[in-house]
C-alpha cells in the first residue's frame, strides 16, 4: 500500500462493516518509526482504541488503530495510526 495523499478515497472495514473515508491529512507519527497518522473524513461509530483495516485496491489489508474522534454533523473526523509495508 503506497502513503495516501490528500483527497484520496480510502475503503476502511470495522466491526460495524465497511465504510468509505476521504484522507484530509497525513502526518508522521512520532511516537512510532515508520508510522504515519491518518485523519479521515468517515461514516460510522467509530470510538477512541478501535482496530480497523485499510483496504487498498489490490485487496491487502493494513491494521490501523483509531486515535481520535471528532463528530462534525454526519461525518466523523477520525484520526488513524498505521505502519504502512514498505
Amino acid at each position: 500500500m503506497q502513503r495516501p495523499k490528500i483527497d484520496d478515497n480510502l475503503t476502511l472495514l470495522a466491526d460495524f462493516g465497511k465504510t468509505e473515508a476521504i484522507c484530509v491529512e497525513v502526518l508522521d507519527n512520532p511516537a512510532a518509526e515508520e508510522g504515519i497518522l491518518l485523519k479521515v473524513m468517515a461514516r460510522g461509530p467509530f470510538e477512541e482504541g478501535q482496530q480497523v483495516w485499510i483496504l487498498d485496491r489490490d485487496g491487502s489489508k493494513v491494521g490501523a488503530t483509531v486515535e481520535n474522534v471528532v463528530q462534525e454533523t454526519v461525518d466523523s473526523e477520525v484520526t488513524l495510526s498505521t505502519v504502512l509495508p514498505a
